[in-house]
């Protein structure tokens, strides 16, 4: 069968686009032609990768530094709410809907928060797929965002849906360890966990004389953490003095390295690293609770310390208080003696290994992606594009 266009949409980051890439990958193996539609910040990284790339916004990233403030939660779940299912949704129903009707897709898939992608294709008969990119689950459940996604809908002559079952188009997949969903965001019908890629993606580490210590607040928190940086290079000198471990901190794109601490020895400071060289040697991760990162680090069974800074990490550091997983601080109070003392307690203590293995047991179990018929099927059919692939 000749391939058919799929689009690829996300409405965020590269946190937004990165969990995307598999499927994409999956659909050039299967011979159809994958287009990524995001902002302008990010698709310019996802042509590197071989992808065509077509922006369409809106633009919501800065390359400013911002001040660290103090989380908000009643504050994340009102912007979920309000912008990206009501504002930013009505925004790339209008713009998708006219893209989808020039190109044709037999296919979109879309990130689980671009739901103007879900509502254009839906109304053009066309499937979907979307992935999970919010690992607790919890701000995209119809008790937060169930009266805007109708209210959306409804616009678009779809009817309401408040209990949320069209919110992940026809196939709703999360690439991320099951244990971190959050039992007060029960999945939907069409919802299917999935096998991290991390665990396919690996780096084998031969020869290194000791474990690391891997730190990161991400590429968008990381130009809204404040001072945040700074202390954590502090403390993982301290620890890496006091531990027999090496540190790699990763500051995201657009910081200046040299306005930073001087790391130790055995700290390492890079703008990035991919995950993959790091997670099979790692004792202990220190990050903002993203759930890319979070959903890596416990999918290969590494224990947390966590900083929690807005959107769903509270939701996610809430989650892996539950699970034991690891030690939670306030990025805004915490000295670096006391980001040192939270890891050193993470990497010596066995609890938070054990329990940090308990969930990568079950995400090893999880289906491998290019085994779930329904997915096989939707790649395997035609589509409006007739297919022909462009």
């Amino acid at each position: 069968m000749s391939g058919v266009r799929v689009m690829a949409t996300f409405v965020g980051g590269w946190g937004h686009a990165e969990p995307l890439i598999p499927l994409a990958d999956l659909a050039r193996r299967r011979g159809h032609h994958v287009t990524f539609v995001g902002q302008a910040a990010v698709v310019g990284r996802l042509a590197t990768l071989g992808f065509d790339a077509e922006v369409v916004g809106p633009d919501t990233l800065t390359t400013a530094p911002k001040p660290l403030v103090p989380v908000d939660r009643a504050n994340e779940r009102r912007v979920m709410r309000d912008h990206f299912v009501a504002e930013f949704g009505r925004y790339r129903a209008r713009r998708l809907g006219a893209l989808f009707d020039r190109d044709r897709p037999g296919l979109i898939v879309c990130d689980e928060v671009d739901v103007g992608s879900v509502v254009a294709a839906e109304g053009r008969g066309i499937p979907s797929v979307t992935v999970s990119v919010l690992a607790a689950g919890l701000l995209m459940s119809p008790s937060n965002v169930g009266d805007a996604w109708s209210a959306l809908r409804t616009e678009h002559a779809l009817g309401p849906d408040p209990t949320g079952e069209r919110l992940g188009g026809d196939l709703a997949i999360v690439p991320h360890p099951r244990g971190l969903r959050s039992p007060l965001a029960p999945p939907p019908p069409t919802m299917r966990f999935v096998r991290p890629p991390i665990l396919d993606e690996l780096t084998a580490t031969t020869g290194r004389a000791r474990p690391l210590v891997y730190v990161t607040v991400g590429t968008v928190f990381n130009l809204e953490s404040g001072d945040l940086l700074d202390r954590l290079i502090g403390a993982m000198n301290i620890v890496s003095e006091a531990e027999d471990v090496d540190v790699v901190v990763t500051t995201g794109p657009d910081v200046d390295a040299s306005a930073l601490p001087r790391p130790g020895a055995r700290v390492r400071v890079e703008a990035f690293r991919p995950q993959r060289e790091l997670l099979s040697s790692c004792r202990a991760v220190v990050c903002h609770a993203g759930s890319g990162t979070l959903a890596a680090s416990l999918a290969c069974g590494v224990p947390v310390v966590l900083l929690p800074l807005g959107a769903d990490q509270p939701d996610n550091a809430d989650r892996c208080a539950e699970l034991g997983v690891g030690v939670e601080l306030d990025p805004l109070t915490a000295t670096p003696d006391d980001i040192a003392a939270a890891t050193r307690e993470v990497v010596g203590a066995a609890s938070y290994r054990s329990a940090a293995r308990a969930v990568a047991t079950g995400a090893a179990m999880q289906p491998a992606i290019d085994s779930l018929p329904a997915l096989v099927e939707l790649l395997g059919r035609r589509g409006p594009s007739d297919g022909l692939a462009r």
